[in-house]
């Protein structure tokens, strides 16, 4: 739509009248055409502008807007107001808000003194848009733009260098630090150098400069620290020094080398500027220091898959590793050791997979139960040594063997249905000897191929133990098959089956030592899936309302609907139906062509359905605006049988926006119908939380509901991109002065 109307002809019209153009004789002048302003930029700084604004006619709105200069370069001035009321429109829409109810949230009337924007790029081009606008005539405007140009302050770098001496001991750094400037702010980190090369490598992905690198850092440290609850004053008197400085670090990795940056910086009121060159040196630890910390390692009461495993360290005040894990009989402690550093390194430097004190696994009065092992008649140890930034202590051992166990060729299942729908079956698999791996499917009869199966099952284990070993070259079949295949009882489910079919199972065997199938047990038939009933809710949008006007005056909950939509839909049920279940899902999934019944079926889960009461039959969805979702709903029948789904394409706009006041009657008029003062149980409140929704994932309040949904899966979006610092290491050791 186009906004801006200069009004050409009565322009024109007063031309031919007056023979000129005239300016406004005073504030009684009524033609908005005829509105001026006279615009100062009053001061600038690094990161803001402080600006004013005088028009001639006090009782008429006006607009103003900063842009960037490159941003509007070459656009003349009814392209620059179109530009300008496209944004405003498009900001409106996802947060809710027409355009008049943003134009009276932005819009000036009379003159502005002394007004300041914050938030502006260092050293650049800006421009200071100021133009009239018209409420009665939809905002459109109504003179053309007045345009002032600003730059804002470049950073001035400040002569000051620093004198850093960096003495290893061991896996720790003592920092001496003096800046020539003594009133000099000043951040020192440290990282590992190939950390460091990965950014500024210029054939690495970032190509990034000593400086951005630096800065980017330094900000990734300030943001956890406020993630723990440092304040913003506390965060700056840790990382920003002043004067001559000893630090320490501690913890580092052994034999690596690292590099450090000091920097100086500016701080004020708006941001924290970089104000010096960034100093760089290096420094490679040595060994963790040795110590006298020991162990033992008790392993009794050793069953077929369990035993009471226990280590007592010698101290409580020091971290240690220990694992158990099957064992070929042959490695050193030490090579055992050995290996299991090089596997998970990465983790133990990052404080994972370490313990102190004692780790009591006995089940007795002190643990809740036995170690669980993964296979019967099979050589295990448990291994522990110190660890600190690196080893610290010998490695001390105990080697055990598990007591034999079944044959898996002789193993018998039974299976029971314990559930079945059109489109899903849970069933129960229970084995005679719960030593035995295995897996289990099913498929229609006609489909099964014995062949085919076990080479698919065969093939897929050797895949897993080779994608297993690119993270362990040690790792075994044995231990795949017991990370990732069933033992014992186990409940379990099909889904994405077609409605009135009869299905086979076949449950597999395995030779846990060679990733082989040993055995197979089918059942056919086993389970026919229902038949289709012809019960089918509908599903009626009451409308849609701003989580903002709401504020938590109705749901109790202002930060979750702060800024985005609550839908109301309501549910009808035929006479048949004598019960009715509702989802939600992002992105639209009315094509039952992609997204068929069985589909979504299988994607929501069994688990995560809400049961509506028919008394009150409302859903309250907490959704982002202008983004599509889907509202799925289906009934049982008097038999049990499921109906088809009913499916309800639903997008919060600003334009179909309710009245507050209704979405209030209505909670209210429910709520009386209950004895509790909060919302009636039976209104399902659901917040599809940003990180949930961007995934194509719903969120039901008070549950942990999670729907897989690939297909109309959106980018996904975090505050931590993949590849960010934060990802590749954390944050440098805390300093101690």
């Amino acid at each position: 739509m186009k906004k801006m109307m200069f009004l050409m002809a009565m322009i024109s019209g007063i031309i031919a009248i007056s023979g000129c153009e005239k300016t406004p004789e005073g504030p009684d002048q009524k033609d908005p055409v005829l509105q001026t302003f006279e615009v100062s930029v009053d001061a600038v700084s690094r990161t803001a502008v402080t600006y004013s604004v005088t028009p001639t006619l006090n009782d008429k709105e006006y607009v103003v807007v900063v842009k960037t200069a490159e941003s509007v370069a070459g656009l003349e001035d009814e392209a620059l107001v179109e530009k300008i009321f496209d944004e405003i429109e498009a900001s409106a829409a996802s947060s809710g808000n027409t355009l008049a109810e943003q134009m009276n949230k932005i819009a000036c009337k009379g003159a502005v003194k002394s007004a300041e924007v914050k938030g502006l790029a260092v050293n650049t081009a800006y421009v200071l848009v100021v133009f009239g606008v018209d409420p009665a005539q939809e905002w459109t405007s109504t003179t053309f733009p007045v345009v002032k140009e600003f730059s804002t302050q470049p950073v001035n770098k400040v002569d000051c260098t620093f004198d850093v001496t960096a003495t290893v001991e061991m896996n720790t750094v003592d920092f001496t630090v003096s800046p020539s400037d003594k009133n000099i702010r000043w951040h020192l980190l440290t990282v590992m150098k190939s950390m460091y090369d990965g950014y500024i490598d210029p054939a690495g992905d970032y190509r990034w400069d000593t400086e951005t690198f630096y800065q980017a850092y330094a900000e990734n440290e300030m943001s956890q620290y406020l993630g723990a609850g440092y304040s913003e004053e506390e965060v700056l008197q840790i990382m920003y020094l002043q004067g001559d400085q000893n630090l320490h670090a501690e913890g580092l990795n052994t034999q690596t080398e690292y590099v450090y940056l000091v920097a100086g910086f500016d701080i004020d009121a708006d941001n924290i500027f970089l104000v010096t060159d960034v100093t760089v040196g290096s420094y490679v630890t040595e060994n963790v220091a040795k110590s006298s910390m020991t162990f033992d390692i008790s392993v009794t009461d050793i069953e077929q898959v369990r035993a009471a495993i226990k280590i007592t360290p010698s101290t409580d005040d020091e971290t240690f590793c220990w694992m158990c894990q099957p064992y070929d009989g042959v490695q050193t402690p030490d090579e055992v050791m050995n290996n299991i550093v090089a596997a998970n390194k990465m983790w133990f430097d990052m404080g994972f997979m370490l313990y102190k004190g004692v780790q009591d696994y006995t089940g007795g009065p002190e643990s809740q139960f036995k170690y669980k092992l993964d296979m019967p008649d099979t050589e295990y140890c448990v291994i522990a040594f110190g660890y600190a930034g690196g080893v610290t202590t010998d490695p001390e051992m105990v080697t055990f063997r598990t007591l034999p166990g079944g044959a898996p060729e002789d193993c018998v299942f039974e299976a029971n249905v314990t559930d079945v729908t059109p489109y899903s079956v849970d069933f129960e698999v229970v084995p005679t000897d719960n030593t035995v791996y295995y897996t289990a499917d099913i498929c229609v009869a006609a489909e099964y191929n014995e062949v085919q199966v076990i080479g698919d099952i065969e093939n897929g284990i050797q895949q897993m133990v080779q994608m297993q070993q690119m993270f362990d070259p040690n790792a075994t079949v044995t231990q795949v098959i017991g990370m990732y295949y069933w033992s014992g009882a186990n409940s379990m489910g099909a889904d994405g089956l077609s409605p009135d079919t009869e299905y086979m199972l076949y449950v597999c065997a395995l030779d846990a030592k060679t990733g082989k199938v040993a055995a197979i047990q089918t059942f056919d038939p086993f389970v026919k899936t229902s038949p289709l009933g012809n019960t089918v809710p509908t599903i009626e949008l009451v409308g849609y309302y701003s989580g903002d006007d709401e504020a938590g005056a109705i749901f109790g909950q202002p930060d979750a609907t702060a800024g985005k939509s609550i839908a109301v839909v309501k549910y009808g049920a035929p006479a048949d139906a004598t019960a009715v279940f509702s989802s939600i899902i992002t992105g639209d999934a009315t094509d039952l062509s992609v997204y068929d019944d069985a589909y979504l079926m299988g994607m929501i889960g069994s688990s995560y359905w809400n049961q509506m009461d028919m008394t009150q039959p409302y859903s309250f969805f907490v959704l982002n605006w202008e983004e599509d979702n889907t509202v799925v709903s289906y009934a049982e029948d008097a038999a049990g049988n499921l109906g088809a789904l009913a499916r309800k394409l639903i997008r919060a706009t600003a334009q179909e926006k309710g009245n507050i006041d209704d979405l209030k009657a209505l909670v209210d008029e429910l709520n009386s119908k209950t004895r509790t003062t909060r919302c009636a149980a039976s209104v399902e409140f659901t917040e599809a939380k940003p990180k949930v929704t961007l995934k194509g994932k719903a969120d039901v309040a008070d549950r942990d509901f999670d729907v897989e949904a690939p297909a109309m899966i959106a980018a996904p979006q975090s505050a931590i991109k993949a590849g960010h610092i934060m990802m590749l290491d954390h944050v440098a050791p805390y300093w101690t002065r």
